[in-house]
Order: structure tokens, then C-alpha cells, then sequence
């Protein structure tokens, strides 16, 4: 129930729009807050989804006053850190993180040209409902240990409409009171009225639709390259390899994992005890620039949801069309064999399905040598059309946008024979 960051306060981030790291408070401050009204930042909410948002308006002392960034310290003993682990949390979860990023105009070289194509498309309903899921006051409604992980869209959907309404009445209720009244159906999903979550989880699933469906293959693929590279560090150097990886954004000081980027509202230090609960983290595209922390009354994980695209050209390649993406392990077409050759394309292809492959992953699935799959991958690298990451002793292969280019443009000639 708890989101160790449900209230933000204001701080002048790009283009003079409010950038809002997250903020960590108690049950018993988000309690208080309930009969605490904040004002909305004026004009932070798109019209249409694509306003520019003003200078925030604070009403009461919720805000800080100019202090530094705090740091957020979660506290791990010998017997935590056994329960450390990664894993996606699905397309449900991206679609409500999603909401956030489309009600603003942070980060416009990742999400610039994906928010301009789906703002527009969101229904009313999936506009109330990213009002509502992530009001622009602060906070974010935790569907992550209400719903847990969900391959599909639909399976999350099914586990929201049949949560048990204490836990729906929980979650709804922990976020602050706005000058913003929510459309009275939505106020009748937090009192866990059936038809009003039905038609909440509609909203969702239309949001889905417009925002994550489309892109959902390249996105799926980028956050599996993620779990992948970050798994394999944790077989080879442990948790601490692991959390030692997540830097800038979290920094790892045994037994102590420390978030910076924040201002709590009250005091200037934060800690978390995991207290023998499993630290999930969980990558996600449409996270903000500093992690999240979600846990429930009776949870026995702690969910870490972080920001796992920083790169433009990594974030162009998500955005690719859907009609111009290869499908996974589709035929090699005879357009890019004819430029490259058969070998070398069916390596790029195998990069291409497989991302974040190592050298010998990249030989067995290509059907040749280890030594004949790292000259094949050199000439490609050279090309500009796959880069390189090394981890200790393992090289990772991955698509570039030019490379995801060249695929795409020739997948359109047809399979091969």
C-alpha cells in the first residue's frame, strides 16, 4: 500500500516546466494528508495532454523550502540481501507509469515524439484515470504489489478487477487531497465500487491500447535485454555486482543501498528497513529519473521500480512504428541477405531477437562458430549497426537504431525462402 515516494514537491526541471523527484513519507503523514488540500501546479496538467505546464502553486507548507537533495537509505542485513532480485513487472505496470510521463514534458529527447502520438489519442475515461493514477498534486497509486507481475495486459487487468475491495479502498485512499475534484465514477472506484473499478480497468486497458500496445514488442525486448544484463551480473559478482550496477541512480554502500535525487517534506534524511522482505527490482521505460519504492501491509516484497532508458537513440528504436518492426525470430530476409550476405545477416537478425546475447549465445543461435560469430559482430559493430557492453568478462551484443533501421526497412521485402 505504501509508495515510499507518494507525495513530490516542486523542482524547476527542464524547458521551466516542474521536474518532481519523489518524495518518501509515513502512513501516518499520508494520513494526515488526507484532510490536507495541496493545490495542483497551475496549468501542469496538459490541456488535452499537451499544454505547457507553469510554476507550481503549493498550498499549506507541504513543499521544502530550498533545502538540499536528500538521499534515501534502504538498510539490507546478510539474510535480505539472499532475497535480492530482478524481473519485469509487465505491460499493466508500464501503462501506469506511462501516465505520468504523458500528463508532462520532462525528458523530451526519450518521449518527446511518443507523447506528442499518444496524448491525443487518450479517451476522457483514460484521462480521469491518469488524473487519478498519477494526479500532477503528487503520488502514485501502488498497482504493483496490488497486481503484482503480469505478462499480460489482460491478466493484470483481471487481478485489479478482483482485488478484494479493502485493498482497493487502501490504495485509492493514500494520496493527497487536490483542489481537483476526480470524476464522481472514480470516486465510486475508491470506495471499490464493481462497476466503477470495471469501468477503471477499461480506462486502463484503453490507455494500454494507445500508449504501451503499440510499442510494446521493442519495449518488452529493451527491458528483457535489461533483466538479462543485470541477472547475468548477479550470477558472476553477486548482489553486490548487481547494486553496484544500478549507479548514478542508486549507490551501493554496504549494507545500505542509497537513492539520491529527492526532498522528503519533512524530515532530511529518510531510511527503509527491508526488515526480511525480498527487494524486487524491476526495470521500467516510462519511470522517472529517480527509483520508486512500493511495498503492502502484508507484502513480503519490496518493489524497486527504476528508470531503465536514459539513451535517445535507444529510445527512438522503441518508438519505431509497430507496422515496421520485425516480428521475434522471423525469417532472414532475403533483402538484408543480399546486402550483408546470409552469415552476417543472420547474425544481425539473432542481435536483433536476442538483445544483450553474448558471444557464445550468439554462435549457438546463428549455428556458427564462437570465432566466426565474433568476426561477424566486429564487421557489424564497425558499421554502426550493433554496439558493444562489456560485463567482467562477458560481451554483450545489441542493436543500434541504425541497425533496427536497416532491419526494418528491408523486413519489408517479404520472408525468405
Amino acid at each position: 500500500m505504501t509508495e515510499f515516494g507518494g507525495i513530490r514537491c516542486a523542482q524547476q526541471g527542464y524547458f521551466g516546466a516542474e521536474h518532481w523527484p519523489w518524495a518518501i513519507v509515513d502512513i501516518g503523514l499520508l494520513r494526515a494528508l488526507r484532510s490536507t488540500k495541496v493545490s495542483a501546479p497551475a496549468g501542469a496538467e496538459f490541456d488535452s495532454f499537451r499544454a505547457v505546464p507553469k510554476r507550481a502553486r503549493w498550498g499549506g507548507s507541504l513543499a521544502g523550502a530550498g533545502e538540499g537533495d536528500a538521499v534515501l537509505r534502504v538498510h539490507f542485513t546478510a539474510e535480505d540481501l539472499v532475497q535480492v532480485r530482478i524481473t519485469q513487472l509487465g505491460p499493466l505496470a508500464e501503462t501506469e507509469l506511462s501516465l505520468r510521463t504523458v500528463q508532462w514534458r520532462d525528458r523530451a529527447a526519450l518521449f518527446g515524439g511518443w507523447r506528442a502520438r499518444t496524448g491525443p489519442r487518450i479517451s476522457p475515461d483514460g484521462r480521469a484515470a491518469a488524473r487519478f493514477l498519477s494526479p500532477v498534486a503528487g503520488g502514485l497509486v501502488d498497482l504493483f504489489t496490488l497486481v503484482g507481475a503480469a505478462g499480460r495486459v489482460e491478466e493484470g487487468i483481471e487481478r485489479l478487477i478482483g482485488a478484494p475491495g479493502r485493498r482497493l479502498r487502501e490504495e485509492f485512499s493514500v494520496q493527497p487531497r487536490t483542489d481537483r475534484r476526480p470524476a464522481p465514477w472514480l470516486a465510486d472506484a475508491m470506495d471499490a465500487d464493481p462497476g466503477a473499478v470495471r469501468r477503471l480497468a477499461a480506462a486502463l486497458h484503453d490507455c494500454h491500447r494507445v500508449a504501451v500496445a503499440p510499442y510494446w514488442r521493442r519495449i518488452d525486448q529493451h527491458l528483457q535485454g535489461e533483466v538479462a544484463r543485470h541477472g547475468r551480473l548477479m550470477v558472476q559478482g553477486g548482489v553486490a555486482a548487481l547494486l553496484n550496477s544500478l549507479r548514478p541512480m542508486a549507490v551501493w554502500n554496504p549494507p545500505v543501498l542509497e537513492i539520491p535525487g529527492y526532498r522528503p517534506l519533512v524530515h532530511p534524511e529518510a531510511d527503509f528497513h527491508a526488515s526480511g522482505r525480498a527487494l524486487v527490482l524491476a526495470p521500467s521505460v516510462f519511470c522517472g529519473t529517480v527509483p520508486q519504492l512500493f511495498t503492502g501491509p502484508q507484502a513480503d516484497t519490496v518493489i524497486m521500480v527504476y528508470p531503465a532508458l536514459n539513451n535517445p537513440v535507444d529510445a527512438a528504436a522503441l518508438w519505431t512504428p509497430a507496422a515496421d518492426i520485425r516480428g521475434g525470430d522471423a525469417p532472414v530476409p532475403p533483402a538484408l541477405t543480399a546486402l550483408l550476405g546470409r552469415t552476417r545477416a543472420v547474425v544481425l537478425c539473432v542481435i536483433a531477437d536476442h538483445p544483450a546475447c553474448t558471444t557464445t549465445q550468439l554462435a549457438q543461435r546463428a549455428g556458427i562458430s564462437p570465432a566466426s560469430a565474433s568476426e561477424h559482430a566486429t564487421t557489424l559493430r564497425s558499421a554502426g549497426l550493433t554496439t558493444l557492453t562489456r560485463e567482467r568478462k562477458a560481451a554483450l551484443h545489441t542493436l543500434t537504431h541504425l541497425g533496427q533501421t536497416l532491419l526494418n526497412i528491408n523486413g519489408s521485402a517479404g520472408p525468405s525462402a
